[in-house]
Order: structure tokens, then C-alpha cells, then sequence
């Protein structure tokens, strides 16, 4: 079922749904019973309306529609939902409702398809992290455990093995780390040394490598783009794109052209000049002629008399 008016009115359906539980965390709406009694009916139709799209989905489908994931999901967070209309305690995933965006905005649904393509290499990112985080942790443990008892921080920011991944942490996040460094530089002067490697290490390389990673996935989000506009496998994509990238840096046909259209104006422009100059010459020429000719009856004239 892709009829495009019922897409547009369940995507409504779920910004009206999700800003209302937005509006229901107000405490003067979430302290007026009768509002928020209105707010469970009104949320009560829009999961009826969620529901009976599903099981038209599935009635349309048939088999197709567990090989879908979307559509799956879809059910998934219906399904949720009326959980969370019995269960008290579960009533906070019903914004989950909200995640149908992602299965409703075709844009959304590939950038999420391009991000999870590139899960491994977000995994070894963080694999890479941890053992910084655990490298680190164990040489801040060992060398600035004791500063707290001696009274030289304000807080047990190295103390144990969990409270100095914390603070590793936070230094990473650049969350006031400054004052830490200061803190323990009062006493170890060298020690901005190994703040500085950590958070060049830690926030500026791993952070890179990051943005590294959604540069590919945006690449191939490009390519499953052409592949699906041309029906193209992702590898013909890529090559039709290298092929792409290479006309766009030759000259078009056009501007060849042009060039040519130039060139022959130029040349035009030298012949009209060649022109001007022979007939400038063959008008003295013509002139030297004459005279010569007017002289030489005279000069006979003489000779016979």
C-alpha cells in the first residue's frame, strides 16, 4: 500500500502524535485531568489509525512484508504502543511513536541505511576509543591515585579505576577539563603533558575519524542513490560516477565549440586586416603607376621636338 495521500496522512497523524506528548510534559497541561484526559483519547485514535495501516500493510504484502524491514518496525513500534497503553510503567516508549518518521521520509530512511553500512568501521572507531580510555585510565590511576586523600583535588577524580574512566571521559567531552589539569599540574608540573596527548589522542583524532566515517556513508549513500535512479548495481554506480566526475573535469562539447567559434573570429579578424593592408599597398602601388605614366608622355614630348 503506497497510495501518496495516505502516507501524507499518517505522516500527520505522527507530528500531531508526537507534539502532543511534547505539549503533555508542560506542568500546567500534565496538572489539568481533563486536558490530559482528551490527550489519551485523541492518542488512543491515532493508534487505532497506526494499527489498522499496519494489518492493511500486512494483508497487502502478505509474505513480502517480513522480508520488509520498515514495515516490520512499523509493527514493532505499534505493537509497543499498545503495551504501553496497559503497562503504566511502560507509557514513556510511546514516543518511540515518533521514530516512524524514519519509515514515512524516504531521505531519512537512506541516510539510516548509509549509517548502518558503515558500522564496522564505526565499531573499530570505538573499539580504538576504549583502548585509549583503558590505556589512559591505568597510568592517570596509578599516578595521581593519592591526590585526593592528600587533600590536593576538590574531587576523587583519579582515585579508582571507574572514577578516572569518568573523568577521562569528560575530559574527552572537554567538559571543564581545564580545571582538573590545573588542579593536578599544582602538584605535578609535567602532567599537562599527558592531558594535552590524551585529548589530542582522544577529541581531535578519534572525532576526525568519526566525521571520516559519515563522509563515507554519505559517499555511499550517493551511490545507492544513482543505483537506484538508474538501476544500477552499487558497483556500476561507483564507476558511473568516477566516469561522471571525469566529464565534468574535461571540456563539454560546448565549450570546444566556442573555443573553435573564437579561434575562427580571430582568424577573421587577420584576414579583414591582411585585406586592409594589400589594399592600402595596391592603392600606393596605383598611385606610383600613375605618376610614372604621366611623366613619360612629357618626356617623349621633348625628345621629338
Amino acid at each position: 500500500m503506497h497510495d501518496e495521500r495516505v502516507d501524507i496522512f499518517i505522516l500527520i497523524l505522527i507530528a500531531l502524535n508526537s507534539i502532543l506528548y511534547g505539549v503533555a510534559t508542560f506542568p500546567s497541561i500534565k496538572q489539568n485531568a481533563q486536558l490530559m484526559s482528551t490527550f489519551d483519547k485523541v492518542d488512543f485514535v491515532i493508534l487505532i489509525v497506526f494499527t489498522i495501516e499496519s494489518a492493511m500493510n500486512l494483508f497487502y504484502e502478505g509474505k513480502r512484508f517480513v522480508r520488509d524491514g520498515w514495515l516490520v518496525f512499523d509493527l514493532l513500534i505499534v505493537t509497543i504502543s499498545w503495551i504501553a497503553t496497559e503497562v503504566k510503567s511502560l507509557q514513556v516508549f510511546r514516543i518511540f511513536r515518533a521514530f516512524r518518521f524514519l519509515t514515512k521520509v524516504q531521505m531519512l530512511r537512506n541516510v539510516v541505511v548509509a549509517l548502518f553500512s558503515v558500522i564496522p568501521a564505526i565499531a573499530a572507531i570505538t573499539v580504538l576509543l576504549l583502548l585509549l580510555l583503558y590505556i589512559f585510565s591505568v597510568m592517570y590511576t596509578q599516578l595521581f591515585k593519592n591526590f585526593f586523600e592528600e587533600g590536593y583535588t576538590t574531587a576523587n577524580y583519579f582515585g579508582r579505576m571507574d572514577l578516572t574512566v569518568f573523568s577521562l571521559f569528560q575530559i574527552m567531552c572537554m567538559d571543564e577539563w581545564s580545571g582538573i589539569a590545573y588542579e593536578i599540574g599544582e602538584q605535578e608540573y609535567w602532567a599537562w603533558i599527558l592531558f594535552i596527548i590524551f585529548i589530542v589522542m582522544s577529541a581531535f583524532v578519534v572525532v576526525n575519524l568519526i566525521i571520516a566515517v559519515i563522509c563515507d556513508a554519505l559517499q555511499i549513500l550517493r551511490k545507492a542513490e544513482r543505483a537506484m535512479l538508474f538501476g544500477l548495481s552499487e558497483e556500476e554506480a561507483g564507476e558511473w560516477e568516477i566516469k561522471v566526475d571525469t566529464i565534468d573535469q574535461a571540456p563539454s562539447e560546448e565549450s570546444k565549440i566556442e573555443q573553435r567559434i573564437n579561434d575562427m573570429h580571430r582568424m577573421l579578424d587577420d584576414v579583414v586586416a591582411s585585406q586592409e593592408r594589400m589594399n592600402r599597398t595596391i592603392q600606393y602601388l596605383s598611385i606610383v603607376v600613375n605618376s610614372q605614366q604621366t611623366k613619360n608622355p612629357s618626356s617623349g614630348n621633348e625628345t621629338s621636338t
